[in-house]
């Protein structure tokens, strides 16, 4: 059964009990007010049968006076008394009229017996009028007598008796009203017992309604809900009670299982997925221990030929300056042949170490021999060795550091070639210091390079458009190197613009000795 017709139900059992005892209220209150009208009504035909009784004693008195005292002197008083007789009479048949009205026609033995009452009043008063009208005092003796027999006999008895039965009828209409109204009123307190255990009955039937109907299904479908969230689909949904919660349970039962089914088609599917991220995971660290590996092999190769090439350079360096120096007698074309060897075996024996620099940086065997050196006397070392004229612009007059001189003096004296075949035909150099490095800055004043030409300065070979355009001379290995020598001391290397045009390389040297890691299983060579 759905709640709500449940409820309904419950609704028009309480909209009844609530309907009944309002009407057994209503009733009551209106069968008081008729309980009470009808007592009054008797009651007030009891009193005015006593009042008639005694008006009648007083009237007959009076007859019974004027007879004995001879002749009639109270005529007024008397035509009064029973003027008020009269009118007793008719408000007690206006009494039993209305009693009728309300009960019916049980009450049509007074108005019968009032009859009777009325017609012997008439009789009496008329004997009483007939035994009243004579003045002989003989005769007024004899009627007196008469009068008293009939005052015995018609008033003491009969008409006593007549009065007496209309206020004992009255009496027990008033003993049965009252006996009626207890009655009444026991029933309908046995009624109104009955109606409130069938409330309580109700109620207590619709608290257990609504706990197992509605409370204990909410729970359950809390609990469900809960288990759901968490992922267990292994019991299932039975929520009971009313339709609509077994409905939603079988919704939720569905939907339950549908997610089961999903999460094993997720799981499946995520199984799968890590199960290919995997292989694919191995493949791409083969492929990456593979390319690691032709790096690193490639790095020690070109170290390897780097080293290897310069023995064989070494030598035709070598022959050709001893040729030239001993044999005197050389034809033109010979010696200018040796002398174009020479230099070029030169230029290349400096390709090949700038070459094997950069590739024992990069193989991690490039080694430095620090020692604590004056930054400031390096600068001056490499300008002297510089052709040209550089200017040289320092913040301090000694600026020590734990460096490689050789190798620092090689990266200034490079970057002043550079900036020389390069740059313009300014040329500057700078020494300062900071909180953690020492700065050294070679600047020029050349067109400078465009921010993509910058982000390949350092790569190995590269030549900028100022310098391939114009067919300058140049390995492109000058910047390679200078970083390579500059980051084996742990330091950096950056391009800058300066404000009035050209370039200007910086190279950051820490104050505290920070060294490339390198391996210590390869020779240097």
């Amino acid at each position: 059964m759905r709640s709500t017709t449940l409820f309904g139900i419950y609704a028009v059992v309480v909209i009844g009990l609530i309907g009944g005892l309002a009407g057994l209220t209503l009733y009551n209150l209106e069968k008081s007010r008729w309980w009470d009208a009808r007592t009054q009504l008797a009651q007030e035909s009891y009193g005015l049968h006593l009042k008639l009784e005694t008006k009648l004693y007083r009237l007959f008195k009076q007859h019974s006076g004027a007879l004995l005292l001879g002749g009639s002197k109270g005529g007024e008083a008397e035509r009064e008394l029973r003027a008020k007789i009269d009118q007793t009479l008719l408000d007690i048949r206006q009494t039993i009229e209305r009693e009728i009205e309300m009960v019916g026609e049980e009450e049509l033995e007074e108005l019968e017996l009032l009859a009777e009452i009325e017609a012997d009043i008439r009789s009496l008063n008329a004997t009483v009028a007939a035994l009243t009208t004579t003045n002989d005092p003989l005769e007024s003796f004899v009627q007196a007598e008469r009068l008293a027999a009939l005052l015995d006999g018609g008033i003491d008895v009969e008409l006593d008796r007549k009065i007496a039965a209309a206020l004992e009828e009255e009496i027990e209409e008033t003993e049965e009203v009252l006996a009626d109204a207890v009655a009444f009123r026991a029933r309908n307190e046995k009624l109104v017992y009955v109606l409130v255990a069938l409330a309580v009955g109700t109620l207590i039937v619709a608290l257990l309604s609504f706990n197992g109907q509605i409370r204990q299904p909410i729970v359950r479908l809390r609990n469900e809900i809960e288990r759901l969230r968490g992922a267990d689909y292994s019991k299932p949904v039975a929520l009971g009670g009313s339709l609509e919660f077994r409905e939603l349970g079988t919704v939720l039962q569905d939907m339950g299982e549908g997610l089961a089914v999903r999460e094993a088609t997720r799981a499946e599917q995520k199984k799968q997925l890590e199960e290919t991220v995997d292989a694919r995971t191995a493949e791409l660290q083969q492929l990456i221990n593979k390319l690691e590996t032709g790096e690193e092999n490639r790095k020690q190769l070109m170290a390897d030929i780097s080293h290897e090439l310069r023995t064989p350079l070494a030598i035709i360096l070598g022959e050709a300056d001893v040729t030239l120096r001993t044999q005197r007698k050389l034809d033109v074309d010979v010696s200018d042949a040796l002398a174009r060897i020479r230099e070029s075996a030169k230029h290349t024996n400096q390709i090949v170490d700038d070459m094997l620099t950069v590739a024992r940086l990069e193989a991690g065997q490039l080694r430095l021999d620090r020692r604590e050196v004056d930054l400031l006397k390096i600068v001056h070392d490499a300008v002297s060795m510089f052709p040209d004229t550089v200017r040289v612009d320092s913040s301090a007059a000694r600026s020590v550091g734990s460096v490689d001189e050789v190798r620092l003096r090689q990266s200034v004296l490079a970057l002043l070639h550079n900036a020389k075949r390069y740059g313009g035909p300014s040329i500057s150099v700078s020494l300062r210091q900071s909180a953690t490095a020492n700065i050294i800055a070679v600047e020029d004043d050349g067109p400078g390079l465009s921010p993509e030409e910058k982000s390949k300065a350092f790569d190995r070979f590269f030549r900028g458009s100022n310098a391939s355009g114009q067919g300058i001379e140049g390995s492109g290995l000058g910047l390679p190197v200078v970083k390579s020598i500059v980051l084996a001391h742990g330091g950096t290397v950056e391009l800058e613009d300066p404000d009035a045009g050209g370039l200007r390389v910086v190279m950051k040297i820490p104050k505290e000795p920070r060294e490339q890691p390198v391996r210590t299983d390869v020779g240097s060579g």
